[in-house]
């Protein structure tokens, strides 16, 4: 129902024990301080602080601790990120690998889709791997969720093809071509109308910044024309199915979800009911005559779902948290910084457009939550690395 359902242990876990242990064992060989404090991100701490909390006045605490255990995680990502990413290369090299990821599966999800209709409704098991279409034909590549393929790629996509327009070499710039019109054909294909929302509009706040400033590369215009081309024909089938011809009732349950929500919160407003703890918070209500006939699934709203589960203060600091990755992105973007400032804005609009997709659905999966964190940390980054850089020239000058 939505909940994390155990200490959700994968090889990013692994990773990320061989990464500290390697920062840690560096720090103690080389035996020098730190010039500059760690970036702590202060408001994603105050929202771990209030998910432990909400362990307290959790219906089910086990839920809560899956919970904590999965956005410490996250934090671990985040911190390693923002504090160890000294340079424009070690920038470059982060969104490469990004953009690999994106590429990767936006390949399996055109493999999938190449299948044709007897894909639809099936699944692929390779080892420890399951490759999976929804019944309605939607690609869900190795996520198992279509809506969560087609986020996961937009949040990707807009560094990405940023990277790709201020690229300093001819590899970089062929790679990220490469992976972004891949993923821009996958996203189409995952039928998934807010990651679509998110890349359309990431692209005019990152296309009118850059034209604004006159940096923006002169062949845009004729990719643009080939992008329109290519994705004609799918962009009108993501129309025809999930618009003009109806969702099957999709956007119509968010309505009536809410509505639960709402009154949910009303009982338990400031302390809310415990992390991961939603679904069962919510099933009185949902049970109720007034909602009893219609489907009930979670909260498909991210900002209510952490609004019943940990409480006011719980919602306050998410917000914060989003809140303070758009703050570094723009104003890595203000110090006009001819490399880092074109990425600070296109992580900026990432989350910009991630946060809008939120207000539609769960986004509490791993790999979700963990995109969006690690995002956060490049974008947090880009902030300190164009101060530090700003700083820097105006004492020369």
């Amino acid at each position: 129902m939505g909940a994390v359902g155990g200490f959700n242990v994968s090889l990013t876990s692994i990773c990320l024990v061989y990464l500290y242990t390697v920062w840690i064992g560096s720090a103690a060989v080389q035996r020098r301080g730190r010039d500059q404090p760690f970036h702590l991100g202060v408001p994603l701490l105050a929202y771990l602080l209030t998910v432990a909390l909400s362990i307290l006045s959790a219906t089910v605490p086990m839920l809560a601790v899956f919970d904590l255990f999965l956005l410490a995680q996250a934090y671990a990502l985040y911190f390693f990120i923002a504090n160890r990413l000294k340079s424009y290369d070690d920038l470059t090299f982060i969104i490469l690998v990004l953009a690999a990821t994106m590429a990767l599966q936006s390949l399996i999800i055109i493999g999938l889709a190449s299948l044709g209709s007897s894909a639809a409704g099936q699944e692929y098991r390779y080892g420890p791997i399951l490759f999976s279409v929804w019944p309605d034909g939607r690609i869900a590549g190795t996520l198992h969720s279509a809506v969560l393929a087609g986020s996961l790629l937009a949040i990707l996509s807009l560094p990405v093809m940023t990277l790709n327009l201020i690229a300093r070499t001819r590899t970089i710039w062929i790679l990220t071509a490469i992976a972004s019109g891949l993923g821009l054909f996958a996203i189409l294909l995952t039928r998934t109308r807010g990651a679509i929302l998110t890349v359309g509009l990431g692209s005019i706040v990152i296309g009118s910044g850059m034209f604004l400033r006159g940096w923006l590369p002169r062949w845009v215009l004729g990719m643009l024309v080939a992008v329109v081309l290519v994705g004609a024909y799918p962009l009108a089938v993501v129309v025809q199915k999930r618009v003009v011809g109806g969702d099957e009732g999709s956007a119509e349950s968010r309505r009536h979800l809410t509505m639960i929500a709402l009154e949910t919160i009303g009982q338990r407003p400031i302390f809310g009911y415990g992390a991961g703890n939603c679904h069962i918070a919510c099933a009185a209500v949902a049970n109720s005559g007034k909602y009893r006939s219609e489907w009930y699934y979670t909260i498909h709203c991210k900002y209510l779902l952490v609004w019943v589960e940990t409480g006011v203060l719980g919602f306050i600091a998410f917000l914060l948290v989003l809140g303070n990755g758009l703050r570094h992105g723009f104003l890595a973007w203000m110090t006009r910084d001819r490399l880092l400032s074109p990425l600070g804005l296109a992580c900026a609009a990432a989350i910009g457009g991630h946060m809008l997709h939120m207000s539609v659905d769960i986004f509490n999966s791993r790999p979700q939550i963990q995109i969006l964190w690690i995002v956060l940390g490049i974008t947090a980054a880009i902030h300190h690395m164009s101060s530090e850089k700003s700083k820097t020239h105006g004492m020369r000058l």
